[in-house]
């Protein structure tokens, strides 16, 4: 039997599972680049012998793999990554695991303590103005959600400023508990108050190309919630933001609605793990 007799062989008993895998080879390959067209659904149910409604499935499951993106009317184009996939992925899990501040403090204290040294020896000047600018906007942020919003950005600006994608797509992964634990802190006054302080120590340390300093500067800032915390460090962020949501705002205001508007604005373009269900 030839190759061609071969391939015509095989691809008579293709699966929607192999004929998605075999799709998603070629665009982590690079064979099919970001931004280009797929073929047409009549296209490839001709070229792998299957029917139209398989490709059709095929093609979702690479849309839930964050691989492609159907636009009506036009087909579907594979899209490039984002290291924020990787929170839309792990958000469940956080929250089946019922993570907690002391969690978050010791995850965060390596990832984003290192970032900040890295950022020191790598960091431009448009990455230093961005890390200032949502400073300014978070002190005259006067709603709690605009202030984790600034929050969550500035952090991710100092780890986008390291220049390493692994690093930038675990913070990306912790994103939505990590806006749970800035909730805590920023309403409550004596967090805040010591917290904040730090973020200008962050930002001078970068900009002196001051390694040490600003890991020092990083690991202090995210160690405040371990002595102010109380028995809080302990319980789920989650039911934590929660309560604290309810004390301080209205009844009609949801921890979900709070995470849309904090990640969304933060340059993160998070979908949470809730909006998959």
């Amino acid at each position: 039997m030839g190759l061609q007799e071969a391939i015509s062989e095989r691809a008579r008993f293709i699966t929607r599972d192999e004929l998605a895998q075999e799709l998603e080879n070629d665009i982590v390959s690079g064979r099919q680049g970001v931004g280009s067209k797929l073929p047409s659904e009549r296209q490839l149910a001709d070229r792998f012998g299957v029917s139209r409604p398989a490709v059709r499935e095929a093609l979702r499951t690479l849309v839930e793999r964050r691989l492609v993106e159907i636009h009506p009317g036009r087909g579907a184009f594979v899209r490039d990554a984002q290291s924020s996939d990787a929170a839309s992925q792990m958000g469940m899990f956080f929250r089946r695991k019922q993570v907690t501040a002391r969690h978050l403090v010791e995850a965060r204290s390596m990832l984003e303590s290192h970032a900040a040294e890295l950022a020191a020896d790598r960091a431009d000047p448009s990455d230093l103005a961005l890390m200032r600018q949502t400073l300014v906007e978070l002190e005259g942020a006067i709603d709690v959600v605009d202030q984790a919003r600034c929050d969550i950005a500035f952090h991710y600006a100092v780890t986008r400023a390291s220049r390493n994608p692994v690093i930038e797509s675990m913070f990306a992964a912790v994103a939505q508990p990590m806006v749970e634990l800035m909730l805590r802190s920023l309403i409550d006054p004596e967090v805040r108050s010591e917290a904040l302080g730090f973020h200008h120590d962050i930002v001078a340390a970068i900009a002196a190309h001051d390694g040490l300093r600003a890991r020092l500067a990083m690991t202090n800032h995210i160690a405040v919630a371990e002595h102010l915390y109380g028995d809080d460090l302990d319980r789920s962020v989650e039911t934590v933001a929660r309560r604290e949501l309810a004390r301080r705002l209205a009844p009609s205001v949801t921890l979900e609605d709070v995470l849309d508007r904090a990640l969304a604005g933060s340059g993160l373009r998070v979908e949470r793990a809730d909006d998959d269900a």
